[in-house]
């Protein structure tokens, strides 16, 4: 079987502020070596589980890639960090590392839904965050996702869509900036633990996607994403907040979303 570990940074244990992006400082040292132990927690329950080769899909630049265990393959987060620049093909299983909750959770540390400009998203009118856009843009590929780590808001949200997700909640969050954190050991213990679970039962997990065609809806606090947008046959512009993309499935709503595709 094939694995694809898609990572965030912001549901990391002992992660409570956004990423500066200010590489070889301290800080970002210090965040790296976080993410890559949870990562490495992850891909040797992979294997330790039966996994003929196993994929990380980075969504954060946030890897000590030469600390990285040595048999995954590793895709560098580049914006775009969509599916389509990222090879989702092949691949039977999502495991999803360091997740974080959507915009406006109360409990959700560093709650977002993209980027902090975002209000809500929708998928086909269900308001999601890159958890379950993630679940479902895996979906489309015929992947199935069985196991999250990240806080506790997070957690409880990958089960809000999929009750049988299997979950490691490594923090609980008490705001946005405050939360009560594993040891980074302990955390990866226990990401370690349910991995090993979730393939435990993965013939009880569903695909999910969504129906075709797919409506990808983004509202934003300000007008500046849309300034200067027109509606055409893929976008409309609904108001001066928000935007919808249109396609035949997800990949194609939401790669026009991020600009890869017309």
């Amino acid at each position: 079987m094939n694995i694809l570990v898609w990572t965030d940074l912001e549901g990391v244990s002992g992660i409570v502020d956004f990423d500066k992006h200010e590489p070889f400082t301290e800080l970002d040292k210090y965040q790296r070596k976080l993410m890559t132990g949870e990562l490495n927690a992850a891909i040797r329950a992979c294997f330790d589980a039966g996994a003929k080769k196993v994929k990380v899909a980075e969504g954060h630049d946030a890897t000590d890639f030469l600390a990285l265990d040595p048999r995954a393959l590793f895709i560098p987060a580049r914006y775009p960090a969509i599916s389509q620049l990222q090879d989702w093909e092949g691949y039977d299983f999502m495991i999803m590392i360091g997740c974080h909750s959507m915009a406006g959770t109360p409990d959700g540390v560093l709650s977002h839904t993209g980027n902090r400009n975002v209000v809500y998203r929708k998928i086909n009118g269900q308001t999601v965050g890159e958890i379950g856009t993630a679940i479902m843009l895996a979906g489309e590929y015929g992947i199935k996702a069985i196991m999250v780590s990240g806080d506790v808001a997070a957690c409880r949200e990958a089960q809000e869509l999929n009750q049988e997700i299997v979950v490691a909640p490594v923090k609980k969050g008490f705001d946005i900036y405050h939360a009560e954190c594993l040891h980074p050991d302990k955390a990866c213990d226990l990401i370690y633990e349910r991995v090993i679970e979730a393939f435990s039962k993965k013939t009880a997990f569903e695909i999910i996607k969504p129906d075709s065609p797919v409506i990808f809806e983004e509202s934003y606090k300000t007008t500046e994403p849309l300034e200067g947008k027109i509606s055409n046959e893929n976008m409309e512009i609904v108001d001066e907040y928000t935007v919808r993309y249109s396609g035949e499935s997800l990949i194609e709503a939401h790669g026009r979303r991020c600009g890869f595709m017309d």
